[in-house]
């Protein structure tokens, strides 16, 4: 198992931002991580959970999530929204570590593609 450590996540002016842990839930097997703010509302979060097979299942899941928060722009302290991304994936115990490599790179890559850009910066569907 890894160490809990800070998250280094690259914003859009690829400045590395550290997302520092913050909570643990035993219960959930949730690890959540927060960004430093002069105001609690003004943290962006992030989380990853990963479950392991259970009974008779034979996947393995990783969750997590990316919140940036929305803050009023007159009473700057007050959070009115959040944007989220979220992400799961799910994959067989027993499946090669060169798939779940090509599974990851894939994500990684079609996030980077012009058509989820487009999606996201301009609202452009890809139709």
């Amino acid at each position: 198992m890894a160490a809990i450590t800070t998250l280094s996540l690259k914003n859009y002016a690829t400045t590395e931002v550290d997302f520092v842990p913050s909570k643990i839930d035993s219960q959930t097997g949730v690890v959540s991580y927060f960004t430093s703010a002069s105001s609690y509302d003004e943290r962006s979060g992030a989380t990853i959970s990963i479950s392991l097979p259970k009974t008779n299942s034979t996947r393995v899941k990783v969750k997590g999530k990316v919140s940036i928060p929305i803050m009023d722009s007159i009473v700057t302290t007050k959070r009115i929204d959040e944007v989220v991304a979220t992400f799961e994936f799910s994959m067989p115990k027993n499946s090669a570590l060169a798939t779940r490599r090509d599974l990851r790179a894939y994500v990684t890559d079609y996030l980077s593609d012009t058509l989820i850009t487009k999606a996201i910066e301009n609202f452009e569907s890809p139709y």
